[in-house]
């Protein structure tokens, strides 16, 4: 599939997440939706449910893009425990692949100093970008707090690069206590022709 058959998939509301033994890769349309609003209110409510994480940050604790977009995309692919699968397999890493070289998906990294102070990769998420909306489709963290930390920067960072909706598909309890919300499905899709419009 093309980067151009990817993204109309994309913009008619579908999100892809693999299922073992599919012949093809699954597009799914969830309805509610979840997203993080990304006003200057909301950004302060995420900070606010964030701010253990964001105070035991160290000063060196850097926000990057695209450093190391095969090892997010690799990290975001392991099982994160015992009997978990996996969604983000071979395939998807392509498609994230074929995106990137379009300029359209993107990792954003939380570099923090390692044992010898050479900068180590603490947490990555996987973004897919497109015009004012972002897709946040994966997120791992090696460090404690590095998850958290990276979210709010990141959600900070779209915000400023004129980003209007954030969507991440679907809610779990820690990203609802960082300010996601979820909406009804007309409603997203209603944005995000905004957004792209």
């Amino acid at each position: 599939m093309d980067a151009a058959a990817i993204l109309t998939l994309y913009a008619n509301g579908l999100f892809p997440m693999d299922e073992p033994g599919s012949d093809e890769l699954p597009w799914w349309s969830a309805d509610p939706r979840t997203v993080f609003e990304l006003d200057d209110a909301s950004l302060a409510a995420s900070r606010r449910a964030a701010r253990r994480s964001l105070a035991a940050a160290g000063p060196d604790w850097e926000l990057r893009t695209d450093q190391a977009f095969d090892e997010v995309i690799c990290a975001c692919g392991r099982p994160r425990g015992p009997g978990d699968g996996v969604w983000l397999t071979g395939r998807m890493h392509e498609l994230y692949g074929v995106l990137a070289a379009a300029g359209h998906c993107h990792t954003f990294e939380l570099w923090v100093p390692g044992g010898d102070g050479a900068p180590v990769l603490a947490a990555g998420l996987v973004a897919v970008v497109l015009g004012r909306a972002a897709m946040l489709e994966s997120m791992f963290h090696r460090v404690p707090h590095a998850g958290n930390v990276m979210l709010v920067r990141t959600l900070e960072a779209l915000a400023r690069g004129g980003c209007t909706l954030c969507d991440v598909q679907l809610s779990t309890p820690h990203t609802l206590r960082l300010g996601a919300r979820e909406i009804p499905r007309a409603e997203y899709e209603e944005r995000l022709r905004a957004a792209l419009g």
